[in-house]
């Protein structure tokens, strides 16, 4: 089982991967078997990652109160879309029952 994403970070909406990052293995708790190998955020990535969140936050800042809502209602909407691959990466990470986590996912408010 392989669970490897397409990078270690996600920063400013895209996929970064930064191999000066210390390596390090995901392992999936209910086997102990190694599903990915990642790279920890080296300063400069924490660095990228804080401009990005703080240019997003002035944005998000002038957004009405509404506007905020219907992205927010959005991005539930995606999740309970996505719930199934969600709750996947779930297990993978927990080591719990997929049936566990498809419940505990749908039902999260």
């Amino acid at each position: 089982m392989r669970a490897q994403p397409q990078a270690s970070h996600f920063i400013n909406g895209q996929f970064v991967e930064d191999t000066a990052g210390r390596a390090f293995d995901v392992i999936y708790p209910a086997t102990g078997e190694v599903i990915a190998r990642l790279h920890g955020a080296t300063q400069a990535i924490v660095d990228q990652a804080v401009e990005a969140a703080a240019k997003a936050q002035v944005e998000w800042a002038k957004l009405k109160p509404v506007e905020r809502g219907r992205i927010l209602r959005r991005a539930a909407d995606l999740m309970r879309e996505r719930n199934q691959e969600l709750s996947e990466l779930e297990t993978l990470d927990t080591g719990k029952a997929i049936q566990e986590t498809l419940c505990d996912l749908r039902f999260q408010r």
